[in-house]
Order: C-alpha cells, then structure tokens, then sequence
C-alpha cells in the first residue's frame, strides 16, 4: 500500500509539473521586420508596440516545454527576420486527460511582414500595417485595425476583418465572412472572398471602385442603397460595375447569403 501511495504521489506530481509552462524571449530589429510563426495546435494573438523588438511568449496548459515528451521551440533570427516553430510530441498514451492547451503571444512593431499558421488553433492579429498572411487549418481569424495587404485562410471557422486594404485574399471552408473595408482601401489588384459555407458581410467605402462578382449558391445577394451597381444582377449573382469598374472584387459563397453595405 505504501508503495502504491508514493508511486500515484510520484505520478501526480508530474502531472502538476506539467500543468503550465512558459518561454518568452525577445528580439531587437532595426527595420522592417519579418516574422513567421509555425504550429500544429496552438492560439495565436499578435498585436504592436512602439519598440524596434519582437517579443514572443508562449504558455502552456498541462504542456510541459522542452524535455522528453514536452514541446519543442525552434528560433531562429537573421537580420530583422525572426522564425518561430511550436513542435508538439507525438504521443501514443497520455495519463492527463484534462483540456491542454498553448497560446502564443507576440508584440512587435507597428508595420512589417507576418507569416503566421497554425494547424488547429484561433489566430488574432490587430493594429498591424504591411503584408499579413495568416492560415489556421481548424479556427477563427479576427483581425482588427490593419493596413495593408491581407491573405487569410481557414479550414474550418469564421472570419472577421477590418481595415484598410490594397489586397485582399480571404478563404474559409466553412464559416461565417464579415469584412469592413475602411476609407482609403483600393482595388489595386484583385480581391477575392470566398466561404464554403456562410455567409459574407461586406462594408465597403462608398468610393471603392472595382468589377463586382458577386455568387450564392445557396442564398441570396442585398445590395443596400444607395450603392449602384451598374450590370446585370440577379437574388444569387451580380456582375457589374461599382463606381465605374476597376480590378476584380469576387465574393463567392456555396450556402449562404451576401450583404453589401456602406462602411
């Protein structure tokens, strides 16, 4: 018996151990910087702040960091670009069936580049001017405040968007689209918003000039006045031109309806 006490002591201390864990280092840059962060299983938030750093911190829940069985951080820097790996362990049999989890967390400056993927995970990105590309394989995307040209990706969650815009790529396999273009935006080459399975909400300024190609496959399309579309439309397509025409604006869903709207 008291073999057995000490052993489930043993093993309930390593539970504990790995419960939580953090790592957090930072990076001094000097110009625009690059960063790209790659996980299989984690929620990532980046924000900005008025410091020539990168400062990246990951937490953990019933994750251990570094060791056997413990995840693994790769980092690198080379100049002002800055890479970041979360390796998970593959695992066969786990003793703690609680909830884990991992959330990293960066904040860098006001304007640069970010790469950002995560395989099951939220990514949140806010007040961030340059070229953002963020894919998440099963999650929500919010971005909030930002400026420049956007690409984002998920498999499976919703997508909400605000900012001003020269580019725009957003693909959800299923989920909600809401996007509100701020003053400012342009067409400077072909937009294009797509969601498997929802719907898409746009607002748009009222002088952004492009070609709508507006498709539902199931649904249907509201144009709110008083935005003209000159072309031919129907409840589930609309071709036409907005404030005589310009690069290509796609907005295509397979089930679901689409609303355009003045910002």
């Amino acid at each position: 018996m008291r073999h057995l006490t000490l052993t489930a002591f043993a093993v309930a201390l390593m539970l504990t151990a790995a419960r939580a864990d953090d790592w957090s280092k930072t990076y001094t840059v000097e110009r625009t910087p690059q960063l790209r962060v790659d996980t299989s299983d984690a929620d990532i938030r980046l924000d900005t702040w008025d410091q020539n750093k990168i400062e990246a911190h990951v937490t953990t829940e019933r994750w251990k960091i570094g060791g056997e069985g413990g995840i693994k951080i790769v980092e690198r820097q080379s100049g002002d670009a800055v890479e970041i790996e979360v390796r998970f362990p593959h695992r066969s049999f786990v003793f703690d069936t609680g909830s884990r989890r991992v959330l990293i967390e960066l904040h860098m400056p006001r304007t640069g580049k970010i790469n950002l993927r995560t395989g099951d995970g939220r990514i949140s990105v806010n007040h961030l001017k340059g070229d953002l590309d963020l894919y998440s394989g099963d999650g929500r995307l919010e971005v909030e405040d930002v400026d420049g040209n956007l690409r984002a990706r998920t498999g499976d969650g919703s997508i909400r968007v605000a900012g001003r815009f020269d580019s725009l790529d957003v693909t959800s396999g299923d989920g909600r689209v809401s996007l509100m273009v701020r003053p400012g935006s342009r067409v400077a080459r072909s937009w294009d918003v797509r969601t498997s399975d929802g719907s898409v909400n746009l607002e748009i300024p009222a002088d952004l000039a492009a070609d709508l190609d507006l498709h539902t496959g199931d649904g249907h399309i509201s144009l709110n006045p008083p935005l003209t579309v000159e072309g031919k439309f129907s409840n589930q397509d609309v071709h036409g031109k907005l404030n005589g025409g310009g690069n290509r604006l796609v907005v295509h869903t397979g089930d679901g309806s689409i609303t355009v709207d003045k910002s």
